[in-house]
């Protein structure tokens, strides 16, 4: 009886904020509009600060002051030898099992909020309670009685009571016990069975020198692979944490490093490049025909590969909106608490390249159904005039993430056919003997000389909607992201770094009138960072 007081009590209480917000706020448009403005000023840079700029995400990470040196300990506790779901996220998408009981409808409801779907979700939890309505009990019994029940504590008054000092052993810091590996032996595997002999390791009478060029090797084809490999033993967490040469390599390389990074756009919005006649060299931080040297609040390679500010090519940007907003009352009834409450729920896709474009998408498409599919070749097939004839030859579209073989799906065809073509350009890094940088965005009646230069701003200028003769510009910042732990509610930082763009302005640019047009983000989120297989690893 106290469940059911207490679960009607909750849905009372959503009635009345249900009813009171519908009463208070109007209608809000499912998209941005942009409210005009007009502005003197060149097409470079927007008239003036974005109010996205002030936002502060709930799960931002704090910069780490300067003087604290990185470990080795996130980098490793964020490795695991399981499948990981960011990887796998938009491989292949299984079909899903139909629930029929209130626990697996309680399930699927659970998973489709965390995707962000909360219609399907509230359609779920729907069902779930009709069919039983201790339903959440019986799911907390299940997914989190382990964490409640606390081996009991018994005293026996026979055993002497052991000092407290023995109870926790001394704690090592992390680079002694990382530095104590080096003269470990790789150890053989395991035998299958009890009694026979230990299979051969022959990697384990390899020299140090040829490991350290095979772990280069890996390194170079998949910084991820490396990363796992130092949990295989002792030994290669010791090379994973002292080999600087190898993380130096990634640093200044094209594939994953800094060398594919661009501080001006390369190209212009549809990919053809500005300088065909006269190529100019590009700048990069960390040349390899010139001695380099480490950033002063930086201590090693492998915290510039982390840290540094670094797009990533290996996976997509997302950006999932959800926001409610009141529909029309029946014409037959007067109630007004019985009026629908309508479920807004759309994506933003980012999807970077080397040579300094980007494919930006807007859309209600889930991520699985479409995200294996936005490549280049895919968005031209899509969005060519004679698309009917396209589609009588799978082989015209393009490929997907599982192969060149594989036909794209209507409903993701019918998406990227509303993808836009653009370029991106990060923030120039302040060198400490050139002159300061100007500030991005001049803002009227503010001293814009005291504006930070911030290395993290990302700039992307795509295609407009409607007319060639918009360009929409979004101003973005490089962050990462933390992760929330399964039990409890304290937030703990993500090894992985510059996971996350959140937003700091949106305009659109009128190129005949030279106006400028500011877009409103009050519903929109920051991209997410989700890694895609087969992506970047060719």
């Amino acid at each position: 009886m106290d469940d059911s007081a207490e679960l009607e009590s909750f849905r009372r209480q959503w009635r009345e904020e249900v009813e009171s917000r519908a009463k208070q706020n109007l209608p809000e448009k499912s998209l941005a509009t942009p409210s005009r403005t007009v502005a003197s000023q060149s097409r470079k840079f927007p008239p003036t600060r974005h109010e996205a700029s002030a936002w502060k995400e709930e799960e931002e990470e704090e910069v780490a002051p300067a003087h604290a040196p990185m470990e080795l300990v996130p980098a490793l506790d964020g490795l695991s030898l399981a499948k990981q779901d960011d990887e796998d996220a938009f491989h292949l998408r299984a079909p899903l099992k139909e629930p029929k009981s209130a626990l697996e409808h309680f399930e699927r409801a659970v998973e489709k909020e965390a995707a962000g779907n909360l219609g399907d979700s509230l359609h779920h939890y729907r069902k779930a309670y009709r069919l039983d309505a201790a339903v959440d009990k019986e799911y907390r019994n299940k997914h989190f009685a382990g964490a409640w029940k606390r081996p009991p504590q018994t005293t026996s008054s026979d055993e002497p009571t052991k000092p407290a000092a023995d109870e926790k052993p001394a704690i090592v810091p992390t680079p002694e016990l990382i530095a104590s590996f080096s003269h470990l032996p790789i150890p053989p595997a395991e035998p299958l069975f009890e009694g026979d002999p230990t299979p051969p390791c022959p990697i384990a009478n390899v020299p140090s020198e040829v490991i350290v060029e095979i772990l280069k090797c890996v390194a170079l084809t998949d910084p991820a692979a490396f990363g796992r490999m130092a949990l295989v033993c002792k030994r290669f967490a010791y090379h994973f944490s002292h080999e600087q040469q190898i993380w130096k390599r990634l640093c200044q390389g094209a594939k994953f490093g800094f060398k594919a990074m661009h501080y001006s756009f390369a190209c212009d919005i549809h990919g053809h490049a500005e300088h065909t006649l006269a190529p100019v060299a590009r700048f990069t931080p960390f040349p390899t025909d010139m001695p380099v040297q480490i950033p002063s609040p930086l201590s090693s390679w492998s915290e510039v590969f982390h840290t540094f500010p670094r797009i990533r090519f290996t996976g997509i940007y997302i950006s999932t909106v959800n926001y409610t907003r009141a529909g029309a009352a029946s014409a037959y009834s007067n109630i007004s608490w019985n009026s629908p409450i309508h479920i807004v729920t759309y994506y933003r896709y980012l999807r970077f390249y080397p040579d300094g474009t980007v494919i930006y998408l807007l859309t209600t498409v889930e991520p699985a159904d479409v995200v294996p599919h936005i490549n280049k070749s895919n968005v031209t097939a899509a969005r060519a005039p004679s698309r009917k004839q396209h589609s009588r030859n799978t082989s015209d579209l393009g490929s997907s993430v599982t192969g060149p073989q594989d036909p794209v799906p209507p409903i993701a065809l019918d998406a990227l056919k509303r993808a836009q073509w653009g370029r991106w350009r990060l923030s120039k890094p302040a060198s400490p003997s050139g002159p300061p940088e100007e500030p991005e965005y001049s803002i009227p009646g503010k001293d814009n000389s005291t504006a930070a230069h911030d290395p993290r701003d990302l700039v992307v200028e795509t295609e407009g909607v409607g007319a060639p003769k918009y360009v929409y510009v979004l101003h973005l910042g490089l962050r990462s992201t933390t992760v929330r732990p399964t039990h409890g509610s304290q937030m703990v930082p993500n090894p992985s770094r510059n996971t996350k763009l959140v937003w700091k302005g949106y305009w659109s640019y009128d190129k005949l009138t030279d106006d400028w047009a500011e877009f409103g983000l009050k519903n929109d989120r920051a991209f997410v960072f989700r890694r895609v297989r087969g992506w970047g690893m060719i």
